[in-house]
């Protein structure tokens, strides 16, 4: 027996239309579709994909969670949050300070050895 996608709790019509659009029409070729695909479409998030495959799952009377059926050979996803960007524009902020403290220290060590020089 399939179950229509728009069947599933959590498929709402707009989802079920672009789920119809990448040829998943039903509970199954969802969960097969997984996590990180449907993740894709408008208005999910990797959580809500999660949810919307476990009640697909649930559905048909299936026991393992979608967040257990992720392959784990998969790449980690490339999300960065603000958090994360922030803290990276502090890191690029210190780097390029750190390079000016370099470079005075450098030339503070020349100029130290020209007076050397001179006073010689």
């Amino acid at each position: 027996m399939s179950i229509p996608v728009k069947k599933v709790k959590g498929v709402g019509p707009k989802t079920a239309e672009y789920l119809l659009s990448k040829n998943v029409e039903t509970a199954e070729a969802l969960i097969q579709f997984g996590v990180k695909q449907l993740a894709q479409a408008p208005g999910f998030s990797p959580g809500r994909a999660e949810t919307v495959i476990d009640e697909a799952r649930d559905m048909l009377g299936m026991v393992e969670p979608a967040s257990l059926a992720i392959s784990f050979s998969e790449p980690e996803s490339n999300w960065v949050g603000k958090k994360e960007k922030k803290d990276g524009k502090k890191n690029k902020k210190e780097k390029k300070k750190n390079k000016k403290d370099k470079k005075g220290k450098k030339d503070k060590k020349k100029d130290k050895k020209k007076e050397k020089k001179k006073n010689k």
